[in-house]
């Protein structure tokens, strides 16, 4: 029996698995490794679209599913969609209320395999520049059907993003929405979230509740942190986000990821 036979860890990316010049360690890279060759499932668990992970894909240990934008979108280590969320039917709606109530948000929508911009705001011209992201600029009224949709991000400054998650509270029976940045608020359908797909992962995956393990920085990553059996959190975390951690690792510039498997080595029950 290998170590880690019939465990799986959760792994966040932006601030966790990845370093401050959005680079993976070499330290990281080789704690996977080891943690997969010990048998142990590595799942991938990120708010970015497909289109801004595929640099990282060919360097990391793939051998679970992993789920995109924030859970809503979920693939096979081969990279083959397994299951797309989708958005409530009203979503062009919302979007139309939003974007007329604060005319400097931007705004992005994702598919699964592609981006559509509604309204451009500096912070989205920043990300589709910054991550190398393809995109369509559309208006609302030629946006496709929503049931094929993964996610929905408002985009601006953190003083113009705030009232928007705030404003978005009266939909919240429909939708949920996160700010995983200041500059960001990202929505999906009622009950998508990144530990939802990890449970989903899992159990697809027959691993136990006991033997899930997460690790992540954000808001967004809480779920994750709630159902693991050990939740993991790096040290460049915010204070608000740290007391949710059993275990404080390592911050993102000191190999967070090799932390936390040098933790399990010590510590997980064969």
């Amino acid at each position: 029996m290998k170590r880690f036979d019939g465990t799986m860890l959760a792994c966040d990316m932006d601030g966790t698995l990845l370093d401050s010049d959005r680079q993976i360690s070499d330290a990281n890279i080789q704690a996977l490794r080891y943690f997969t060759a010990e048998g142990g499932l590595f799942s991938l668990a990120t708010g970015r679209a497909y289109a801004a992970v595929t640099d990282y894909i060919d360097l990391l240990p793939m051998n679970a599913p992993y789920s995109l934008l924030n859970g809503s979108l979920i693939l096979d280590a081969q990279n083959r969609v397994l299951n797309c969320a989708g958005m409530p039917k009203q979503t062009p709606i919302l979007i139309d209320q939003v974007l007329t109530a604060f005319p400097r948000v931007g705004c992005e929508v994702f598919l699964p395999d592609r981006i559509l911009v509604c309204r451009m705001s500096a912070e989205t011209e920043h990300h589709m520049r910054v991550l190398h992201l393809a995109y369509d600029y559309v208006s609302v009224t030629e946006l496709p059907s929503p049931t094929d949709w993964c996610q929905i991000n408002f985009t601006g400054q953190a003083s113009e993003v705030e009232p928007v998650r705030t404003f978005l509270t009266q939909f919240e029976d429909s939708f949920h929405a996160v700010c995983t940045m200041p500059t960001f608020c990202e929505v999906t359908r009622r009950g998508v979230s990144k530990g939802a797909a990890m449970m989903q992962i899992a159990a697809d995956c027959n691993v136990s509740c006991n033997k899930i393990y997460a690790v992540g920085d954000s808001d967004n990553d809480l779920s994750m942190l709630k159902n693991a059996a050990i939740s993991f959190v790096p040290g460049n975390a915010a204070p608000d986000m740290l007391r949710h951690a059993a275990v404080r690792v390592r911050d993102n510039d000191h190999d967070a990821i090799a932390h936390v498997i040098e933790y399990l080595e010590k510590h997980h029950n064969v």
